[in-house]
């Protein structure tokens, strides 16, 4: 069977949910560089965003999609519960990770705190600041849901985590990161029973500068 190709970089967060469901999966992949906005990823995602999935004629963009594919087409451990209740769940969490969290983490508080200053420049503090009050409640929302289970779709480990747990990275290693996650013990808990998952160690991507 042909070997499955990401198209991505590793930094993404949405690259690393696809490359944690393959890890998670046993599935061999190369995760293979774009130029961002050329011909070809053009071509292989019209929306022009990344990552992009080829396994041997099967081309697939957005995340949820890919990962779905990846859980069925592949052996290995599951990354859906069996459980009906369970299985909503983890729809209802990538759902919400992709609506509520993606934006007001990533778009305005990663890309303006973390990666504006690797690429030399300021960050855009107005930007930063509107963005925490919703970056709180969404914190103060997670820490609610983990207070009688252990993952997103109960006490499973599934795809929900995948999406959540490079978002959360990101926030945690942030210079805000201690205060925003201070008293979250379920939280904690969480990230603690995720980073002993080989597939978020394997994918860690490489630290931002602004970490360092």
């Amino acid at each position: 069977m042909s070997k499955v190709i990401i198209y991505g970089f590793a930094p993404s967060s949405y690259v690393r949910t696809v490359r944690m469901a393959l890890e998670h999966k046993g599935v061999d992949y190369d995760l293979v560089p774009l130029e961002f906005g050329s011909e070809a990823h053009q071509a292989m995602h019209p929306f022009v965003k990344m990552p992009v999935m080829q396994h041997g004629a099967v081309t697939l963009f957005e995340s949820s999609a890919i990962c779905h594919y990846v859980d069925s087409a592949f052996e290995g451990p599951a990354l859906a519960p069996d459980g009906v209740v369970e299985k909503a769940l983890m729809e209802q969490w990538i759902s919400a990770v992709n609506d509520y969290y993606y934006g007001p983490f990533i778009r305005d508080f990663i890309l303006q705190r973390i990666v504006a200053p690797s690429r030399g420049q300021e960050p855009d503090e107005e930007i930063v600041a509107a963005a925490m009050p919703v970056i709180r409640q969404r914190i103060d929302i997670l820490e609610q849901t983990l207070s009688d289970q252990l993952y997103l779709a109960g006490d499973t480990f599934s795809l929900a985590d995948c999406f959540l747990a490079p978002i959360f990275f990101y926030a945690g290693i942030s210079p805000e990161g201690g205060e925003l996650f201070a008293g979250k013990t379920n939280i904690a808990g969480w990230k603690a029973r995720i980073g002993e998952h080989d597939c978020f160690r394997n994918t860690m991507p490489p630290k931002p500068q602004a970490a360092e």
